[in-house]
């Protein structure tokens, strides 16, 4: 599933960079890939409006059930130590596939992490050097991230993990197959508004 795959992305090894967005200044970024063209639109037709409400409602539904579907996940890792086992080995796999030419992937995340916890930690305000650089340092993490996980040991590794934390959470709870369907039919759907909203924005 590519959602699953997308969430498992996120809550692996750069987990702690989601605190990091806001400090980086990609805010505004994840709001517009989650709004659509909403900033675009600053005069918008009734059907645009309308649209922007049934995206608003879709995009609802998606976080609830993806909550559900997380705490769900959350139990079946507390009752199965191997799963936690096997997503340690994932994510050192990843760090070793994304640390080389003297970078290293974990001391990276570390430092990147204490930097946000030293800025949300107190009242100093990050300059703006300061922020450009931590982007910068995000970006390359990001980068090498991505290219880790199309390396075919982390896909066969990730797939493996994925399916088995499925398998838990589907026997711990009947309905997490229901929301599993759930969450690939809502996704679906709001890639379908959204690629409505392009075409008004278009004149299409």
């Amino acid at each position: 599933m590519s959602v699953w795959n997308q969430k498992m992305r996120r809550s692996l090894l750069a987990a702690s960079l989601v605190a990091a967005a806001g400090f980086a200044g990609n805010a505004a970024a994840q709001q517009g890939a989650q709004g659509g063209a909403q900033g675009q639109m600053p005069q918008m037709t009734q059907e645009q409006r309308q649209l922007m409400e049934e995206m608003r409602g879709v995009q609802q539904e998606l976080q609830q059930t993806q909550r559900q579907l997380q705490e769900m996940e959350q139990k079946a890792y507390e009752a199965n130590p191997r799963l936690g086992e096997k997503r340690e080995a994932l994510q050192d796999t990843i760090a070793e596939k994304m640390s080389s030419g003297g970078y290293d992937a974990e001391k990276e995340f570390e430092e990147m992490k204490a930097t946000v916890n030293r800025f949300q930690n107190s009242e100093q305000e990050p300059s703006q050097e300061e922020i450009q650089s931590f982007q910068k340092r995000q970006q390359e993490f990001q980068r090498r991230q991505q290219q880790a996980f199309e390396d075919p040991e982390v896909q066969e590794q990730a797939n493996g993990l994925r399916s088995d934390v499925e398998s838990a959470m589907k026997q711990n709870n009947p309905k997490a197959g229901q929301l599993f369907d759930k969450m690939e039919e809502k996704s679906a759907e709001m890639e379908q508004l959204r690629q409505r909203a392009m075409e008004m924005q278009q004149g299409g």
